[in-house]
């Protein structure tokens, strides 16, 4: 992102939430009268609740870390979590009002710990509990390195230990947390003045929070219909909304059925042939549950014949949403909607910078005719949370176990951590993509860490994730293919199994789509192609030939060009796989080498593009 970070944004559009002193209670909107206080959260502030077993998991990271003691902290009904940056996967854990402590995957440990903060800190060193050193000084600053005769009292963990340190002057003003190094020594990484506060005495369930909360949740829910109702009169058309099989899109869906009725609204799901069985499941159900028309889009095994081209996706390198998601969808909504759509999508703007920056309607880039509309663009994770409970909706069971976003199942965006959590859900399913990894790792020369750090989710993995895991090496994924020059003719050279059939016609038929390529001869010799332009080509004329060779070749079946195509004049190639141009209806546009995944994302990778 040019201009501000991406921190930056997020903490200009940073949710704000406040907490019931009388009832220790979150809420979603100032309270008008009581004793309350905000909460400071970490931008974008998108808290969550606490649910089910993962409830259990995460209070069990946290009295990992006191051990043999007990937290010396209330275990309360209604607990909140906070995502804040991190090399990895981390969360504030909000209760009573504060931030108690952050719970975190250690990449270079590979397990969750527990780092205590501020109160639960200040707690923890006046009653001794845990990991703490009370020192002999008159205050205590980030950086400085406390020394052993500085130590008054401790309980400091074993040597083989990495554990965090809760600090303390003796003088009760300052508090910290630190680090072990060199013997005794605590390095302090972070320090505050204490503050006034204690545990609050209510513990209310999360019924009773919806409750508190239930007048300001009918104010986000007449807006959102208001909303839907004023984009359905604007432009007239159909309405459907994007079913992922999450929270925010069924919340979407709910809304749009109150604001024009079962009988207007169509549901669609993009089975991308990487969601969750739970996912798939629930999204036929809770179609059927609203009584909706239903259009489910199958990409089918789409992402599998592509990663036997490209290797595993990454952030940088993100192939596979063109091949499972753009590609087939554009092709079922100009079938479904040839006139266009209003689309409502469970877009929150607290999720990401990108979508912090969206406006709240929006024209789809890749379907002009389609409309795009969020009506919950201002609804924190929190706000969908309680208005599921208040509506009584069904939800998907994998939020229970720790989930918190829901989509394709081996997605590079997923944080390591939150990988480790799901593989306690569906252990067997993410041994075989592990196994697979490590394969691809040793076909291609890739360190251990690639695998084990997760270095796998890039081409070029960013600095911080280095610095956890350090590791050298070269990471080209994309289609395997060589090019050399001899006198007047190109070798392409093959190093990979073409997905289609390895004959001339095939290079000669998709070259009449662009204008500036003419080939004279193409031969094949063994798992190399022969190739007679008519003139010298360009850099540019060379960069064509090398998208038109890979659709040729290595072409995945997404039909993305055909998507694209404005004339119709691409389809599949019964004989020779792949597809195939009707050279009487090309217009050389061009268009379907610039859409094909295979040969973006390659060409990328080579700096090419």
């Amino acid at each position: 992102m040019t201009g501000r970070s991406k921190f930056e944004v997020l903490k200009t559009h940073s949710a704000r939430l406040w907490w019931s002193l009388e009832n220790n209670s979150p809420f979603i909107s100032k309270p008008s009268s009581g004793m309350f206080t905000e909460v400071r959260l970490t931008p974008p502030g998108d808290a969550r609740p606490l649910v089910g077993y993962y409830y259990k998991f995460v209070w069990e990271i946290i009295e990992g870390y006191f051990y043999p003691s007990k937290p010396p902290l209330p275990k309360r009904k209604t607990i909140l979590l906070n995502k804040v940056p991190y090399p990895d996967y981390a969360e504030e854990v909000i209760l009573d009002g504060q931030v108690v402590g952050h719970i975190f995957y250690d990449l270079k440990q590979r397990r969750f710990r527990f780092k205590p903060l501020y109160f639960l800190v200040e707690e923890s060193v006046k009653n001794r509990h845990g990991y703490y050193a009370v020192v002999d000084l008159p205050r205590l600053s980030r950086g400085f390195t406390i020394k052993e005769d500085s130590i008054l009292s401790s309980n400091l963990p074993a040597s083989d230990r990495d554990e965090y340190i809760m600090l303390g002057t003796a003088n009760g003003r300052y508090y910290g947390i630190g680090v072990r190094v060199r013997s005794n020594r605590i390095y302090t990484l972070k320090s505050w003045l204490a503050k006034p506060s204690s545990w609050l005495d209510k513990d209310p369930s999360m019924l009773e929070v919806v409750k508190f909360n239930e007048a300001a949740l009918r104010e986000k829910e007449e807006e959102a219909i208001r909303f839907i109702r004023s984009l359905k009169e604007k432009y007239n058309l159909p309405v459907f909304v994007s079913l992922s099989g999450g929270k925010d899109s069924l919340v979407t869906l709910h809304l749009t059925v109150k604001a024009l009725g079962q009988e207007n609204v169509t549901a669609i799901f993009n089975n991308t042939g990487l969601e969750f069985d739970e996912t798939v499941e629930f999204a036929r159900k809770v179609a059927e549950h609203y009584g909706v028309d239903f259009i489910e889009v199958d990409a089918g095994d789409n992402f599998w014949r592509g990663l036997e081209i490209m290797g595993p996706p990454a952030r940088d390198y993100r192939w596979c949403c063109k091949v499972t998601k753009f590609s087939v969808l554009a092709r079922t909504l100009k079938s479904a909607f040839p006139g266009g759509a209003i689309s409502l999508v469970g877009q929150r703007k607290y999720e990401s910078s990108a979508r912090a920056m969206s406006p709240r309607i929006w024209r789809n880039e890749w379907l002009p005719s389609i409309i795009a509309a969020s009506p919950i663009q201002d609804w924190t994770a929190l706000d969908i949370w309680l208005y599921i409970f208040l509506e009584k909706l069904p939800v998907n069971k994998l939020y229970y176990v720790g989930f918190d976003r829901l989509g394709c199942w081996l997605c590079p965006a997923t944080e390591l951590g939150e990988i480790e959590i799901a593989k306690k859900a569906k252990p067997e399913l993410y041994r075989k993509w592990e196994n697979y990894l490590k394969s691809y790792a040793e076909k291609h020369g890739l360190p251990s860490e690639w695998v084990d750090c997760g270095l796998w989710r890039w081409i070029q993995p960013p600095k911080d994730i280095l610095k956890e895991c350090p590791a050298s090496y070269k990471d080209q994924r994309g289609a395997q293919y060589q090019v050399s020059k001899k006198e007047d003719k190109l070798e392409f050279i093959l190093l990979a199994r073409p997905t289609t059939k390895l004959v001339p016609e095939k290079l000669l038929n998709l070259s009449i789509s662009s204008p500036t390529i003419k080939l004279k001869k193409v031969q094949v010799e063994d798992n190399k192609l022969v190739i007679e332009p008519e003139r010298v080509l360009t850099p540019r004329d060379m960069e064509t030939l090398e998208r038109v060779f890979m659709r040729a070749y290595y072409c995945a079946g997404c039909l993305e060009c055909a998507s694209n195509c404005p004339v119709g004049a691409i389809s599949i190639d019964e004989k020779n796989g792949g597809v195939k141009i009707n050279s009487d209806a090309c217009k050389q546009c061009y268009l379907c080498n610039l859409k094909c995944p295979v040969a973006e994302y390659t060409l990328k990778t080579r700096g090419q593009s």
